[in-house]
């Protein structure tokens, strides 16, 4: 009787609101698709992600997500759609169907609640998602953790250096300087990572006589093959999103999408942390322009043959359109109602990491979490990069800057105020030679408007409704670093005021603190819609 009468206390609720009390749901600037440069719901700003595929946002986290319709108890981001009450009857249907569903995501997931209460500040957001096969980029890690084994038994990893963090970033450097190499008909300086099929697809695109601000918005994996002790071959696809700009008399901008499958030998070692950037001859090290049609002059070898580094084998066009990035407007984000997607090991992995290291928490890692989100509203919201450049991976500093001075350029300025983050769930964990890395998915709000210089006229989103928006945000620090995380502007390495360089130095004692050397810094960001595993 008891549970009767709060069933229908619940559905006499939901009737007296009719839904008819929820704002219709706007788009806020950067909802998923301005990386693009458009959408069919208008054009978009800040957001760097294109066609819901982005590894990090132009501003990094800052917004998202319808408003207010969104509820944290698995409820539906829709909008009135003019307001219309459609009769008590509707509503009754929609109130009864509404108590359902609450009632058995309660009943689903009271377990998992005690689980990961310490890292949850809302209410649960939906049921957990099925058990998924494992993700491409998981199967990729796998060559840092797979192998034969030893005559003792233990696994022996077919490349115990392998980082993906590292071939992420090393893949994106190389996107860049072939874009960049294809100004000039300069192409033949990284032949060394270049098949003649690729370059002969990169000639195809034309022949502009410079090409620079290459920007990787979005890099997802669309086949990985070889990762296995018996075979001697590994094949990765990576699928980019980006935007670069060509000149050739007049400047063009342009949005891409293109497919590269990179090959290497299994029994290949990755290069360490500090040569990720540096495009020497893979066999010898000696300066590419000893390298001229894939021979090098030096150790007299044909090094585009995987058997040295990763070769470009390659190079498919798949979106080409002459676009910049979008400023203004609104787009309605795509992805936050989506259900968490969870390793099922995560928390295990975690515990292992706090073993090895006590000062790790899920306390702390969410008050660091919490302490580079602040700080990135405040400088992005001001357009200096000097605010985020200490708490950011080079990469995703890079893609931060851009959008920065597009809006610098473009006269605009893009605010969020108001952001809080309503909840943090953990949802991976991975370790590999050179880094530990912790992925929570993050839900936020705040206000989210574009004004356009000097008059201050919103141009896009609004200064009095909210937006709600979810992320996937990874931590990386270096594997082997222990303590307490810094929540204060103070340099991890001399304890000074925090003064870094663009090239994430500490101007005091010259120490990198953005590579996680010395504290968690934020590597990567993708959307709900987009998140691989």
């Amino acid at each position: 009787m008891k549970g009767s009468k709060s069933f229908l206390l619940a559905v006499a609720l939901l009737v007296g609101l009719g839904f008819t009390t929820l704002p219709e749901s706007e788009a806020r600037p950067g909802g998923g698709s301005s990386y693009r440069g458009s959408s069919s719901r208008g054009s978009s700003s800040s957001r760097s992600s294109s066609s819901s595929r982005s590894s990090s946002s132009s501003r990094s986290s800052y917004s998202s997500g319808s408003r207010g319709s969104s509820t944290y108890y698995g409820g539906s981001s829709g909008s009135s759609r003019g307001g219309g009450g459609g009769g008590l009857g509707v509503c009754l249907v929609l109130g009864l169907f509404g108590v359902f569903v609450l009632v058995a995501v309660s009943l689903g997931r009271k377990d998992h609640e005690e689980k990961s209460r310490s890292w949850s500040t809302s209410a649960p957001h939906g049921p957990p998602p099925p058990r998924r096969q494992m993700s491409l980029r998981s199967k990729l890690a796998g060559l840092g953790r797979v192998g034969p084994r030893g005559e003792d038994g233990t696994m022996r990893p077919l490349d115990p250096d392998f980082s993906i963090i590292l071939f992420e970033d090393f893949v994106s450097s190389l996107f860049a300087k072939v874009h960049e190499a294809r100004g000039g008909d300069r192409l033949d300086t990284l032949s060394a990572y270049l098949s003649d099929e690729a370059i002969g697809s990169l000639q195809a695109l034309g022949h502009p006589t410079e090409v620079k601000a290459v920007v990787v918005g979005a890099m997802t994996y669309d086949q990985v093959s070889g990762v296995a002790a018996s075979s001697p071959r590994v094949s990765v696809t990576v699928h980019f999103e980006a935007n670069y700009t060509e000149v050739s008399g007049t400047e063009q901008s342009w949005y891409v999408a293109e497919a590269w499958t990179l090959e290497r030998d299994t029994a290949v070692r990755s290069r360490p942390p500090e040569e990720v950037r540096v495009f020497k001859c893979p066999n010898c090290g000696a300066p590419l322009d000893a390298v001229q049609g894939h021979l090098c002059s030096y150790c007299n070898t044909v090094v585009n043959t995987g058997g040295f580094d990763w070769v470009v084998t390659s190079m498919a066009s798949l979106e080409r359109e002459r676009r910049g990035p979008q400023l203004t407007g609104t787009t309605e984000e795509q992805g936050t109602e989506l259900p968490t997607v969870r390793d099922p090991r995560a928390q295990e992995a975690l515990n292992a990491l706090m073993r090895e290291d006590p000062a790790v928490s899920a306390a702390g890692l969410r008050r660091r979490l919490e302490f580079i989100f602040r700080e990135m509203q405040t400088a992005w919201s001001n357009r200096e990069w000097q605010g985020m450049r200490p708490f950011l991976s080079d990469n995703l500093f890079q893609t931060q800057l851009y959008w920065i001075n597009a809006y610098r350029q473009a006269g605009l300025r893009n605010i969020t105020e108001n952001a809080r983050i309503t909840k943090l769930s953990l949802v991976r964990v991975t370790r590999d030679a050179y880094y530990d890395a912790v992925t929570l998915r993050m839900h936020a709000s705040s206000l989210d408007y574009t004004l356009r210089d000097p008059d201050e006229k919103v141009v896009g989103g609004s200064r009095s409704r909210e937006r709600a928006y979810s992320e996937y945000w990874t931590l990386i620090r270096g594997r082997g670093v222990k303590g307490l995380s810094y929540t204060q502007k103070q340099c991890p390495s001399c304890g000074a005021p925090l003064s870094i360089n663009m090239a994430g130095h500490c101007t005091h004692c010259q120490a990198r603190v953005s590579s996680g050397e010395f504290d968690w810094v934020l590597s990567r960001i993708e959307q709900d819609e987009a998140y691989q595993g």
